[in-house]
């Protein structure tokens, strides 16, 4: 643009002076003609007052009067010319008697008694001005003023007016460069920094300079682009806020377009569908569940409707539950997907527990019922009414036993931490629980070891852990063969407590291991009852276990044994205070 303004300002500025140049020099050659012809005329003039000399001697006179203009500096050459066009005197006597009377202001002086004309003489080979004027009806009086002064004026005149057209153009290219410069570079400037903010480089700016309409268009570019940057900033923001909330949600969101392509997917969305190609400005495309979520799709954008509809997942007991929602614009719609597989999951294990907890009531319930029907049916011996009394206090223990498992696992569930942690000593834990089953491993001649680490602690309640490594423990003693073993282990493997209950028992078939640590969850029902189970053992453990930060796990082989690992985090041995150091060393004494 500079170079365009440039050449076209100098183009204007040289054809300007170009003009004025030539019209100058008309002026000039003007002038200068109208100042030949007065010096002519004032000739002529005095050399009409001589006209008897003429008449008597017009060589003589014109000669003499020639060689007194040539004397004064003024090389003007004097004709007499009759009115036939014959030259009788002439200053150069070369034109005697030639005739001249198809000169052009010979003709004009017979016409109208003056003539002017501007040629090249033929007997000089010079350029003339000639001025001629009627003497009478005889004579014609011609004078003759050589241009060649004009000329070299004139020439001179040229070449200064070329020089100062030169100079013109060189001071104008340098003042249009400097005031295009001036005026272009703000004008860059703009288009530079449209260029970044096109390039979503939206920080760019333009110097304003001065009050002019390049400075108001600079001002209004820079707060428009704060306008735009701010804008893009909010918006990016509420982007970022929003996919971040949409990547957050534990359900999956989808939004499809008319054409069937998909316009924005979070990754929970991806894998509950598990399509075979998801991508921004794909096809949704896939197995079953991705048709199908199509198809709900489809009936959204063409009945204009919401619609919930549930669904089989591609995982194995997976249900979805799918609600799409038609947008503003009337062909995008919106799907969120969510996962309902726990939801029915925990449907399931409500309603199984509700049926359970009410089997396992309702059996001892039935039991002391029958008992006290019968004690007071009649008359019974002592032997009688001692057997129905055992059976009283055994199936009230049961239920105590029932009722107490439950309340410890609703509380266990309530809670997300536990306030009396402290250091507790597995070993200690292992012995205490081992002794309080001592009875019921002699009853089914099982034997109990235990090779557990003294300076083996966890952060948990005492009772806690005491309460989760009976379980463990009495289940391994109910479900062994007599002549038995149990054996209790507990590691350290750096920050983790690892404790290993093993039996040589019935073990456990394969497809009930994933099931084993639900409630009321029995392997052989009617063993379990037997021998006096509530089916909420192993469940305690579990809750126990992640209540403190832990995990539990079973491997077992049917016929061989099972192997329940406890995994705690560990902690350091409580420091023992000087003076019940002491304390244990009299007393041992």
């Amino acid at each position: 643009m500079k170079r365009k303004l440039l050449l076209v300002n100098s183009a204007i500025i040289a054809i300007g002076l170009v003009v004025v140049f030539f019209i100058s020099a008309f002026q000039v050659r003007e002038r200068y003609n109208m100042e030949f012809e007065r010096q002519l005329n004032m000739v002529l003039s005095a050399l009409s007052l001589q006209r008897e000399q003429i008449e008597a001697d017009p060589e003589r006179v014109a000669q003499t009067i020639g060689d007194v203009m040539t004397a004064d500096g003024q090389e003007i050459r004097i004709s007499v010319i009759e009115t036939d066009g014959t030259v009788v005197g002439d200053s150069y006597s070369e034109d005697i008697h030639t005739n001249h009377l198809n000169r052009p202001e010979v003709q004009e002086a017979l016409s109208g008694g003056y003539g002017y004309d501007l040629r090249t003489s033929e007997t000089t080979n010079h350029r003339y001005l000639y001025a001629a004027v009627k003497l009478d009806d005889q004579y014609i009086l011609r004078a003759a003023l050589p241009t060649a002064t004009m000329d070299e004026s004139l020439q001179s005149l040229w070449e200064a007016m070329v020089l100062c057209l030169f100079l013109g153009v060189v001071l104008v290219c340098i003042l249009t460069a400097i005031i295009a410069s001036r005026t272009i570079h703000p004008l860059q400037a703009l288009t530079t920094a449209a260029e970044k903010i096109s390039r979503g480089d939206f920080s760019s700016r333009v110097p304003a300079h001065g009050h002019d309409e390049v400075a108001q268009l600079s001002e209004s570019f820079n707060r428009m682009a704060s306008s735009v940057e701010t804008a893009l900033r909010d918006l990016r923001y509420n982007q970022d806020l929003l996919k971040g909330v949409l990547e957050a949600m534990a359900d999956g969101v989808l939004a499809v377009g008319p054409d069937h392509r998909v316009l924005f997917f979070n990754d929970r969305a991806r894998t509950l569908l598990k399509p075979a190609h998801l991508t921004v400005g794909g096809l949704l495309e896939g197995g079953l569940t991705v048709a199908h979520v199509s198809k709900i799709l489809e009936q959204t954008r063409q009945q204009r409707e919401t619609f919930t509809e549930e669904l089989m997942g591609n995982d194995p007991g997976q249900s979805l539950t799918v609600y799409t929602s038609l947008v503003e614009d009337g062909e995008t719609v919106i799907a969120v997907i969510s996962d309902v597989s726990r939801v029915k999951k925990l449907e399931r294990m409500r309603s199984e527990f509700v049926g359970n907890v009410t089997h396992e009531l309702k059996t001892p319930l039935t039991s002391i019922r029958a008992s006290i029907e019968l004690l007071k049916s009649g008359n019974r011996d002592e032997e009688t009414r001692s057997y129905f009394y055992d059976v009283l206090d055994m199936e009230a223990e049961r239920l105590q036993h029932l009722i107490d498992d439950m309340l410890s696992l609703s509380r266990l569930e309530n809670m997300r931490s536990d306030p009396s942690v402290q250091p507790c000593s597995v070993l200690e834990a292992a012995q205490v629980s081992a002794e309080r089953l001592q009875i019921a491993a002699e009853k089914n001649q099982v034997s109990v070891s235990i090779q557990v680490d003294p300076k083996l602690y966890v952060r948990c309640t005492p009772s806690r852990l005491e309460q989760l490594l009976s379980n463990l423990i009495e289940n391994a003693i109910k479900y062994n063969k007599p002549g038995g073993r149990v054996e209790v282990t507990g590691v350290q493997q750096q920050e983790i407590a690892i404790l290993h209950v093993r039996d040589t028992g019935i073990g456990i078939p394969p497809e009930h291991i994933p099931r084993l640590f639900e409630r009321f969850y029995r392997v052989d029902t009617s063993r379990s009852r037997a021998i006096g189970g509530t089916g909420l053992g192993l469940s305690i453990v579990k809750h126990i276990a992640v209540l403190y930060g832990g995990e539990v796990h079973v491997e077992s082989t049917p016929g061989v044994g099972s192997v329940f690992t406890v995994r705690l985090p560990r902690c350091q041995a409580p420091e023992v205070p000087p003076s019940a150091e002491r304390a244990g060393t009299e007393a041992t004494r």
